[in-house]
């Protein structure tokens, strides 16, 4: 019982800091709502789906790679449950690594495929997100033309988001390393998914599990320059998901600069991808409606377009998802719960 308390600690936090930062501004953030304009929050709500449909894209694109063609609806809720899994999770990422291997498994995708796949998209993933936090603290520094807390912070920050992507590359590419970290990596794919599915690999199968990884990236190797087309639509989903907060500020009337846009999206994701809550939720609106309300923008539009963004990129995927998830059987019927599972 404490140790589901615990876990919902997180929560609690981020709700009550959502609740100072809203109750007081309430009445101001009703009437900026009805002036708002339908249009652009339209097109807020539009740029999250675009960036989710890139998203998908680019694991449909991979699959592609592999020789394995699903249907691209099906790389769509895959993306989408895996994803919403992450906002749920504190984990920088890990569930939905571990889910989506998980639900391409179940679409009889072989697990050397899954988890290659899972890696790569995940290295991709890292890697444009820190380059665009970089850039921005670049733009950041080029504004305010001085060293600070937060361009200290933004750096460090960057920095540990690129570990991601690093450490994925020596999986890929370094086979000594992977030999070495294949069993931590099949401890915590394991680990993650029985906190989610209470689903997991057996032990006793973890060569079988290591040789499937190999020969996944054997593959991987021999397709390597088809990957460009995969990083550009992970690129193309970053892009639209500034879009998101973009268009929520258009929306209130204010015109945000490109470098403004993109600096205080990257102040903001930065708290989303550290597993510190639930998406950063609570922290991440504070961060965007302090960020810019030092632009001169007020606080109350500042706060209402970081809660536009919330809720098309976050919330309203996030429920369509759940409705997703009881039409589709994360743990077969036929799965003993005792451990075995067919990988």
């Amino acid at each position: 019982m404490k140790d589901k308390l615990i876990k919902y600690i997180p929560l609690i936090i981020a709700l009550i800091i959502l609740y100072f930062l809203i109750y007081p501004n309430y009445q101001k953030l009703i009437e900026i709502y009805k002036s708002s304009s339908k249009k652009y929050l339209f097109l807020s709500f539009l740029s999250s789906f675009v960036s989710y449909t890139f998203m998908s894209l680019s694991l449909y694109e991979m699959l592609k790679i592999f020789g394995w063609k699903v249907d691209f609806l099906k790389t769509f809720y895959i993306t989408l449950i895996s994803t919403t899994v992450n906002y749920f999770f504190s984990s920088g990422g890990a569930s939905g690594f571990a889910l989506r291997m998980h639900l391409l498994h179940k679409r009889k995708v072989p697990v050397s495929v899954s988890l290659t796949t899972s890696i790569v998209l995940t290295a991709f993933i890292y890697l444009i997100l820190g380059l665009i936090v970089m850039q921005s603290f670049i733009l950041y520094f080029i504004e305010i033309k001085k060293i600070n807390k937060t361009m200290i912070e933004g750096f460090i920050g960057s920095t540990l988001i690129f570990l991601v992507p690093f450490v994925m590359s020596l999986v890929l590419y370094n086979h000594r390393f992977r030999n070495r970290w294949a069993i931590r990596i099949f401890y915590f794919i394991n680990n993650t998914l029985y906190q989610i599915t209470k689903y997991h690999i057996p032990r006793e199968d973890f060569r079988d599990f290591k040789n499937k990884l190999n020969t996944g990236i054997a593959v991987l190797h021999t397709k390597k320059y088809e990957l460009p087309k995969v990083l550009m639509y992970v690129l193309l989903d970053w892009i639209f998901n500034i879009m998101v907060l973009y268009f929520a500020f258009l929306a209130v009337g204010v015109r945000l600069s490109i470098s403004d846009a993109v600096i205080g999206f990257s102040f903001g994701i930065l708290i989303t991808v550290l597993p510190i809550l639930p998406s950063g939720l609570g922290i991440m609106e504070f961060v965007l409606a302090n960020f810019y309300s030092n632009l001169g923008i007020s606080i109350e539009t500042a706060i209402f377009a970081s809660l536009v963004m919330r809720f098309f990129y976050y919330i309203l995927p996030s429920l369509f998802s759940l409705m997703i998830f009881y039409g589709v059987k994360i743990v077969d019927e036929d799965i003993d719960r005792g451990g075995r599972n067919g990988y």
